[in-house]
């Protein structure tokens, strides 16, 4: 199934509108599509026509060689701040040009508003060059089915992700995780699901987790002091002993990790290995 999706989203491709040779794509949905289906993040330049920066930009980066190069790591799209209202002001343009990195969804990973020289943008093109191959499966689920369960998953996805980054990307995908989590919580109210405190209990848990991601386990400690164990649901106690043992192992207390470290799983034992090894 996964695989007729993506053949299906790469012969779309054949119709897509592009602007000159330097291949950027013009729509935004199509975009998405095709970023979705490469495992690819997108390049967004909102611009416009008039916007005399924005010329300087394409004259003096987008069209050089080796920042094409680089923009092969991306599905690049352009975004007419003229024509595209509605669109420039979902995502809060108010000056251009104003650069975006998203994923295949839509979520900002990076943003800024100015002129940038050729040097500036090949350094931001190298940091997020990134395949989204590990996201994939979750990144589509999500693209086909807005619900909870799909964005919780891509949200916990997300966060896994995170421990293979380096340390100066770790923040801004947290960030993508956070915000999966919050439109989870959204949907979770409406849902009709028998369940909704214990997941509210372990969306709280990840929040602790993504502390320790971050590499801030003190603070971790802390947002676990406040936790009534008495009132955790059971489908959040395993998480909650993993999350104190690997708080404990990372502030270099192996005498309270090992009072958690029985109540392990074997898999719970190599997520924290990651977490070490990461830090």
């Amino acid at each position: 199934m996964k695989r007729y999706f993506l053949i299906v989203f790469i012969v779309f491709i054949s119709g897509f509108q592009f602007v000159k040779a330097e291949n950027w794509l013009t729509s935004f949905d199509e975009a998405k599509k095709l970023a979705v289906a490469t495992n690819k993040l997108l390049l967004v330049d909102f611009w416009a026509s008039w916007c005399g920066p924005c010329k300087r930009m394409d004259r003096e980066s987008w069209s050089k060689e080796d920042v094409k190069l680089l923009m092969a790591n991306y599905v690049p799209v352009k975004i007419d701040i003229d024509s595209q209202k509605s669109l420039a002001h979902k995502y809060g343009v108010r000056g251009i040009p104003y650069i975006f990195i998203m994923d295949g969804n839509g979520k900002v990973i990076y943003q800024q508003m100015s002129y940038k020289r050729k040097d500036q943008v090949m350094d931001l093109l190298h940091k997020y060059a990134l395949n989204t191959k590990f996201l994939s499966q979750d990144l589509i689920n999500y693209f086909k089915n807005k619900n909870f369960a799909t964005t919780f998953r891509l949200a916990v996805k997300y966060q896994d992700y995170c421990l293979y980054l380096t340390k100066d990307l770790k923040r801004d995908f947290t960030h993508v995780s956070e915000t999966y989590f919050d439109e989870a919580l959204d949907m979770l109210k409406t849902s009709d699901l028998k369940s909704k405190e214990a997941f509210e209990q372990k969306i709280s848990l990840y929040e602790i987790q993504e502390q320790l991601i971050l590499e801030n386990p003190v603070k971790a400690l802390k947002m676990l002091a406040k936790i009534n164990d008495k009132e955790l649901d059971s489908m959040n106690q395993n998480m909650y002993g993993f999350l104190h043992y690997t708080v404990y192992k990372l502030l270099n207390d192996d005498t309270n990790a090992s009072l958690w470290q029985d109540k392990l799983t074997k898999s719970d034992m190599e997520k924290a290995s990651l977490f070490l090894q990461a830090s």
